[in-house]
């Protein structure tokens, strides 16, 4: 109907069916568990999959794993007050949340300070995600 929004598909709906079902063990694993070992498991994963590849693939892993995340958000909503939640959200794939999370960072820069606290190499990890979209933006096709 003429004025209803229409309802935008999420980046989970966009995947195939077997990385679907990859997403939802994780989510499964991911769901009992808190902001904070969420947070580190993903980092784990990241860092499992940059040292199984070759430099060469890092870019397209470190998609992967931003699209990784961004899914699992969408399944275990995000809860900015949460630090490690707030630093997923900040280099998600959705624009809301990236949004919201970096004005927040923005507002309080100890927020960045205790995420490296937690994972000392975040800022690395942030740094090599913004350069990496910016080279390869995942969003290329829909500006053509």
């Amino acid at each position: 109907m003429l004025g209803e929004m229409e309802r935008v598909m999420t980046l989970y709906e966009h995947v195939p069916a077997d990385i679907r079902e990859v997403l939802d063990a994780y989510v499964g694993d991911l769901r009992p568990q808190p902001w904070r070992t969420r947070f580190l498991l993903l980092i784990d994963l990241l860092q499992e999959k940059l040292e199984t590849e070759g430099a060469a693939e890092h870019w397209r892993l470190l998609q992967q794993w931003t699209g990784i995340v961004t899914a699992i958000l969408e399944h275990l909503p995000p809860d900015s007050s949460v630090v490690e939640c707030l630093g997923l959200m900040s280099i998600s794939f959705n624009d809301q949340w990236r949004a919201q999370a970096l004005a927040q960072i923005e507002r309080d820069p100890m927020v960045v300070d205790r995420l490296v606290a937690i994972c000392p190499d975040w800022g690395d990890i942030v740094e090599t995600v913004v350069e990496t979209n910016q080279r390869r933006p995942i969003k290329a096709a829909r500006t053509r």
